[in-house]
């Protein structure tokens, strides 16, 4: 039996900058996906969440619209890229929530494709693993995703934050201050990648960065949005701010001031709600509360149109200040259903066989 811990990811800056060839930081989450499975001719998969057993042959496996294409979706892109692994059965549970903006399908994807590169002894590296569940998302289920929630997902170590050039593919971690902390609240707003106007924003980035000439956002000046029309010229100058703030960030992080970082948050995510239009009144909400009492700065994690929050916060003051927050939001939109968690930035995915 082989046991399989895929932690979501919290990207604490750089939001919708990753399919443009720019920056971001996200962690690991210590919320996971958990897959426990063994080998077997086809695949018979059980969700705890879902409450219900699917099984499908691994031969040219087709979408179905539901929780399995994450599943389906891996066979696909392995049989395209040479790969023949067996199927399998298995049992997918943890405390990762869904559709809070935590990355719970990289999460399940990557727990699906760990397993099998394991028990089928496929060599896949950690970057290939990561580099298949983004086709996963790209050619499978219809996401034009870019490959900063795989990369944490696939690369992260605790304590550490993940600094990502998409551009480069590459990666540098960096150790987090002992004093802080990350609290997520979930708004409890849930939103598929597939049904926001994700796919939309990114056309617009990548028709704008070919309008210049351009293939990475980090290449841009921000003198040369003057060149594009007024809406577009919005949306990619977001995004080029953005990866300027990144790169603060994570000087921020390397000096260990945690009221700078914080700052770089709060600014990130005005800015993604006036320029790229991301973000929603509960989750605006949520930010004004946290600072309000004292955080040292929060932003809409994830591509936004609802899920979650990050807020960093001094660690003394974390649990005080996430019930405070919930309890204000509770009251302000009674129909909504928050959850709140404090994490702890954790390894990436691991696969034991017991």
């Amino acid at each position: 039996m082989y046991h399989v811990r895929s932690p979501g990811r919290v990207n604490l800056i750089g939001e919708h900058t990753d399919y443009s060839g720019g920056y971001a930081m996200p962690i690991a989450t210590d919320l996971a996906t958990t897959l426990e499975a063994e080998p077997a001719e086809a695949v018979s998969v059980t969700s705890r969440r879902m409450e219900e057993t699917r099984s499908f042959a691994i031969e040219d496996p087709e979408p179905v619209g539901d929780w399995t294409d994450y599943v389906r979706g891996c066979y696909a892109v392995l049989h395209d890229a040479g790969y023949d692994p067996g199927g399998f059965e298995g049992e997918i549970g943890g405390d990762l929530p869904i559709g809070a903006g935590l990355s719970s399908s990289a999460s399940l994807e990557l727990a699906v494709l760990s397993f099998l590169g394991a028990a089928y002894d496929l060599d896949l590296s950690r970057e290939e693993i990561a580099r298949l569940g983004q086709r996963v998302e790209n050619e499978f289920v219809g996401v034009d995703c870019g490959l900063m929630d795989q990369f944490a997902v696939a690369l992260s170590k605790s304590n550490h934050a993940l600094f990502v050039d998409l551009g480069e593919a590459s990666f540098t971690r960096i150790p987090i201050p002992a004093d802080l902390e990350f609290v997520v609240v979930d708004s409890g707003v849930e939103r598929s990648l597939s049904t926001t106007p994700y796919n939309d924003r990114r056309a617009t980035v990548e028709s704008a960065l070919a309008d210049l000439g351009v293939e990475h956002s980090p290449a841009v000046d921000l003198a040369a949005l003057s060149e594009l029309d007024g809406e577009v010229a919005q949306r990619l100058g977001y995004v080029v701010r953005e990866n300027a703030r990144v790169r603060q960030a994570a000087t921020a992080l390397d000096d260990g001031d945690s009221e700078r970082f914080g700052d770089l948050l709060s600014e990130a995510h005005a800015d993604l709600a006036a320029h790229f239009d991301a973000s929603t009144p509960e989750l605006d909400s949520i930010v004004e509360s946290a600072v309000e009492h004292g955080a040292y700065g929060a932003r809409l994690t994830g591509a936004g149109w609802g899920g979650a929050v990050v807020v960093a916060v001094a660690g003394d003051s974390a649990s005080e200040l996430a019930a405070t927050v919930e309890d204000e939001y509770r009251e302000e939109f009674p129909d909504r259903e928050p959850s709140t968690y404090r994490i702890a930035p954790s390894d990436g995915v691991t696969v034991e066989q017991r």
